[in-house]
């Protein structure tokens, strides 16, 4: 679980929330307007490769946006986990998808096995950090990957 924290705040370093709060309100930076449109792109939610961390934290990440290359994967999975061109093994638990449809789209999967396995009201709260930043969703692989 403690490799899963650094993830919820990745939207929050990406897109700088919270980083124009005090300025003028003509000066303020929103994301939808401002920040999205350049960073928006069409990716069909194809994984570029993941970091498979299920035998040590029940969590698997898949990176999916363009800005992830294999040489940064493999450097993010680095002592960390299990670096693989392929997707994660996907799970009834689902994940927490962050920039969606931007170069920056990752998805970290949730397991109910491995060696911290995410179940009952852990999963439950896992899934609501999710949904509570801006950037994120919790989805499942089927809303994810077989979306129109």
């Amino acid at each position: 679980m403690k490799y899963f924290i650094p993830f919820l705040f990745l939207p929050f370093l990406l897109f700088g929330f919270g980083c124009s709060d005090d300025l003028p309100e003509n000066q303020q930076i929103d994301y939808e307007e401002d920040v999205k449109p350049l960073i928006e792109e069409n990716t069909a939610h194809k994984v570029r490769g993941s970091c498979n961390m299920i035998d040590s934290e029940s969590h698997c990440l898949d990176y999916i946006g363009s800005i992830w290359t294999e040489q940064q994967i493999q450097l993010n999975c680095e002592n960390v986990g299990i670096f693989s061109l392929n997707t994660c093994p996907y799970s009834e638990n689902g994940g927490c998808l962050s920039g969606r449809d931007t170069m920056v789209e990752a998805v970290i999967w949730s397991y109910p096995y491995g060696g911290q396995p995410i179940t009952g009201e852990e999963l439950k709260y896992e899934s609501m950090a999710c949904d509570a930043l801006a950037a994120a969703e919790w989805v499942t692989p089927d809303g994810l990957f077989l979306e129109p």
